[in-house]
């Protein structure tokens, strides 16, 4: 691993940070594809496990914000990634992870469905920004973290 003295040792930490934040959003994606993958095989869905699908999904949304927070705070810059970021569902995924993370004392905050939109296509548009933005964000923190190590980091 990488000196933590001076800038590019500062950076390459910066990098593993943020590739380490990345992971958790991979591993909370995981979860709640097992369980979308579940879900589609399955006739009736019962309240308790349409909830924690609705959580799952939660989680790996507000910790994909978190990414894209620390992706800005290192000044990164990636084509894909920053056309992605531009789009109006990165102010409205902040709002949703806000919402997730931070106390409400409203139990039904509008705020959480604001990021899904209004209708299906809507929800739609919204979850393939999601999985665009993940995906970009991979493969261009993968590419960082590689182009300052010198070699190839975990595959996500």
């Amino acid at each position: 691993m990488a000196s933590s003295k001076g800038a590019d040792g500062e950076q390459v930490l910066e990098l593993l940070a943020l590739h380490g934040y990345f992971l958790n959003a991979s591993f909370l994606r995981d979860v709640f594809m097992r369980r979308v993958r579940r879900a589609q095989s399955s006739e009736a869905i019962d309240p308790v496990t349409f909830m924690d699908d609705q959580i799952s999904m939660s989680l790996w949304y507000a910790t994909l914000y978190v990414v894209i927070e620390g992706w800005r705070q290192a000044k990164l810059a990636d084509p894909d990634v920053d056309a992605l970021l531009a789009d109006n569902h990165a102010d409205r995924l902040r709002r949703f992870r806000n919402q997730v993370f931070h106390y409400q004392r409203e139990y039904d905050n509008p705020r959480l469905l604001d990021f899904l939109g209004e209708d299906d296509a809507d929800a739609k548009a919204a979850t393939d920004w999601v999985r665009r933005t993940h995906a970009a964000l991979g493969t261009a923190i993968e590419r960082a973290v590689e182009e300052r190590l010198g070699h190839t980091v975990p595959r996500f």
